[in-house]
């Protein structure tokens, strides 16, 4: 239990540093003249799978709502890092709560305009509290989470960019025992936000 405290403390850390570390380096040696860094905040709305009778992003009652925060470091121009955390915390279920922390690689399937489209996948921990934690047939725990998803930009100005995204979660180790859920745990939805362009192309700031 204390391991599992310690890497759910250190995960934030992890993902918040990564693009402090790279940048931190030469940018040619590091990440190159192509390489642009940007973070900002989505809001999320999910079908938590958990007591939801269908997988459909929002056919589920109460929805599972909350922030993501999140970073995206571009390498190249088709090419780069995605990194997120995630609050599913407002709307569920009777004290019901899920996060998840997933870093990843993206890559770019086309840009017209201001618009591009990339598609992601991310791995990381999942954390859940059940409703009504802890009373019998309820449960607590962290488990591994891989994610594909893809992700709309739209560049409003030099700096700001619009974001819609999708994500499907697989959380395959989650076992409830529960009746519908003696299988791995599926939340998927979309979030909307904005991303604040940090580092420009070429090394501009």
């Amino acid at each position: 239990m204390e391991m599992t405290k310690m890497f759910k403390q250190m995960v934030p850390l992890v993902l918040l540093f990564i693009p402090a570390a790279l940048i931190g380096q030469s940018p040619k040696s590091a990440v190159g003249g192509y390489a642009t860094l940007s973070a900002g905040g989505e809001f999320s709305t999910f079908n938590p799978d958990y007591t939801c009778s269908s997988s459909i992003p929002f056919d589920c009652s109460p929805q599972a709502l909350g922030p993501t925060a999140f970073f995206n470091l571009n390498l190249r121009p088709r090419w780069g890092a995605d990194g997120e955390a995630r609050w599913l915390n407002w709307k569920q279920q009777e004290g019901q709560l899920e996060s998840t922390y997933l870093a990843g690689p993206r890559f770019r399937l086309v840009r017209y305009d201001r618009v591009s489209a990339w598609a992601k996948i991310l791995l990381g921990g999942g954390w859940i509290t059940t409703a009504h934690y802890p009373q019998p047939g309820s449960l607590k725990g962290s488990y591994f989470v891989y994610a594909p998803g893809a992700t709309l930009e739209y560049q409003l100005k030099s700096r700001l960019s619009l974001r819609a995204d999708y994500e499907f979660q697989e959380w395959p180790s989650f076992v409830a025992g529960v009746p519908g859920h003696d299988h791995g745990l599926t939340p998927n939805g979309m979030s909307f936000g904005v991303a604040y362009n940090i580092r420009r192309a070429g090394g501009g700031w």
